[in-house]
């Protein structure tokens, strides 16, 4: 097995200092569209997308994982269609599963591709299990990988089959089997032992965005 390293790493877990992620670099008619996961999604790849100068770095493809994906939007559209009877296709278009990743690669212009997965609480280990299985399998050195979920409209909390409120954060990792390219802070990080491990305990949690949070925190403890 190859290993995978690091180059690039950024985060978004929302605190009562910063409630909502930063997107003022998107031009405001888009921004106006982007619901609040799409916001976080936008903004971490924005940030994995340069390197530590700023600069735009390689577009490569692109690993997208949730658990809940546009769950606000989703619901938007079912009040509008049990209301009117009705659903506007712009509207729609922003409620399905990928639509964050879809906005982040327009905004960066990134044709390279990207896949979505869904697999429920497994969303986070199952989607970085697949984003480093495509780099031990095709040409590319580097892949992307990002997570998110928001925070579950209050009217599911009831059937949600999490504790509510749940976990909320966006992370992004785009990851390189080049080791030259890999952020030196982050040298000592094993990622596929943390992903091991984080399968091992996946009873000890109730959504995948904890365990995301789990996986920076355990990250943190090792780096350089």
């Amino acid at each position: 097995m190859q290993k995978i390293f690091i180059e690039r790493l950024a985060s978004f877990v929302p605190t009562e200092a910063r409630p909502k992620p930063d997107v003022s670099f998107v031009p405001m008619l888009t921004r106006r569209r982007l619901s609040y996961i799409s916001r976080m999604v936008v903004l971490v790849s924005d940030q994995v997308s340069r390197d530590k100068d700023g600069n735009k770095l390689t577009p490569c493809k692109v690993t997208f994982a949730s658990q809940f994906g546009e769950i606000s939007q989703q619901l938007k559209i079912s009040q509008t269609l049990l209301d009117t009877g009705m659903v506007s296709p712009a509207h729609f278009s922003l409620s399905v599963f990928n639509a964050s990743i879809a906005n982040a690669s327009i905004l960066e212009t990134n044709t390279a591709g990207y896949s979505a997965v869904f697999s429920g609480k497994d969303a986070f280990t199952t989607g970085l299990t697949d984003c480093i299985a495509a780099l031990e399998s095709e040409s590319a050195d580097t892949r992307t990988f990002i997570f998110a979920d928001e925070l579950i409209p209050e009217t599911y909390a009831p059937v949600a089959g999490v504790p509510y409120p749940n976990a909320v954060c966006a992370i992004a990792l785009r990851l390189t089997t080049d080791e030259s390219k890999a952020d030196p802070t982050f040298k000592n990080v094993d990622i596929a032992s943390q992903l091991a491990q984080l399968k091992m305990l996946r009873n000890n949690f109730d959504t995948a965005a904890e365990q995301a949070i789990a996986f920076l925190c355990a990250i943190d403890m090792q780096k350089a």
